[in-house]
C-alpha cells in the first residue's frame, strides 16, 4: 500500500481521526492537535501534524487495534467529501500542482512512472484501473478509511464542515471549539462532462452509496 494515512489518536480527547486525503484533513488535525495540546503545532509547518509519534506530531497506533476493543467509547470521527470534488481537488493537487506545500510527489507517482501532465481522462482512466489496495492514498476510496462500522463513527460532510465543526466540539468533545484553519486549498474551474462523472461514479460508487450522495 502506497503513502496510505492511517487513524490517528488524540489521548486526551478519546478521539480517534480516520483522515482523508483531500477531506480537510490538514485542517481538523491541527485543530484537534490544538485541543488536545492546548497550544499550536511548534512547527510552522502545519503539514508535520501527519508526521507521526516520535517527530512529534499525530499519534498513529497500530493499524489492527483501531476496529478492535481497544478504542470501544472514545470518539471516532471521519469528514467525507463528495466524490466529484474530492477527484477535482486531487487532480488540481498532484496534476496542476495548485496546493500548498507540495514540493515533493507521493511514492507512488515516481515508483509507478506516472507522465504528471496527463490530462483529466488519462487520470480517469489510471484511477479506474487501479484498485485501493495498490493505488495512491490520494484517490482511493473514501470507506477504505473507515476501520470502525458507520453507525460507530461521527461523520460529518465537508460540505457543511464549518458549519457542524462548533457544533461536533461542544456536543460529542465537551470542548469549547478552536476554529478550522484552511490548507492546502486550491482552486479550479474544472467542469467534468457526463461521460467523466459516470467514470467517477462508477469508481467510487460505494462510497456514493455509503455517503448518501447523489450521482
Amino acid at each position: 500500500m502506497f503513502n496510505r494515512q492511517s487513524p490517528c489518536i488524540f489521548p486526551n480527547l478519546k478521539v480517534v481521526f480516520h483522515g482523508i486525503p483531500k477531506n480537510a484533513s490538514t485542517s481538523v488535525k491541527n485543530a484537534l492537535y490544538i485541543l488536545e495540546h492546548g497550544k499550536e503545532l511548534p512547527n510552522a509547518n502545519k503539514q508535520w501534524v501527519h508526521k507521526g509519534n516520535k517527530k512529534g506530531g499525530s499519534l498513529y497506533p497500530e493499524l489492527n487495534t483501531i476496529g478492535g476493543t481497544l478504542f470501544d467509547g472514545w470518539e471516532h470521527l471521519i469528514v467525507v467529501r463528495n466524490p466529484y470534488d474530492r477527484f477535482i481537488s486531487f487532480y488540481v493537487d498532484l496534476f496542476l500542482k495548485q496546493a500548498e506545500k507540495r514540493t515533493s510527489l507521493p511514492e507512488f507517482y515516481t515508483h509507478n512512472n506516472i507522465n504528471m501532465k496527463m490530462k483529466i481522462d488519462a487520470v480517469l482512466d489510471m484511477i479506474s484501473r487501479i484498485d485501493d489496495e495498490h493505488g495512491d492514498e490520494h484517490f482511493i476510496s473514501q470507506h477504505s478509511y473507515m476501520h470502525r462500522p458507520l453507525h460507530d463513527m461521527s461523520l460529518i460532510k465537508m460540505e457543511t464542515l464549518n458549519l457542524f465543526w462548533a457544533r461536533y466540539c461542544q456536543s460529542a468533545l465537551h470542548v469549547d471549539p478552536t476554529p478550522l484553519k484552511m490548507y492546502n486549498q486550491s482552486t479550479s474551474n474544472i467542469l467534468l462532462s457526463k461521460v467523466q462523472k459516470d467514470i467517477i461514479y462508477e469508481r467510487y460508487k460505494q462510497d456514493f452509496e455509503v455517503f448518501r450522495y447523489a450521482h
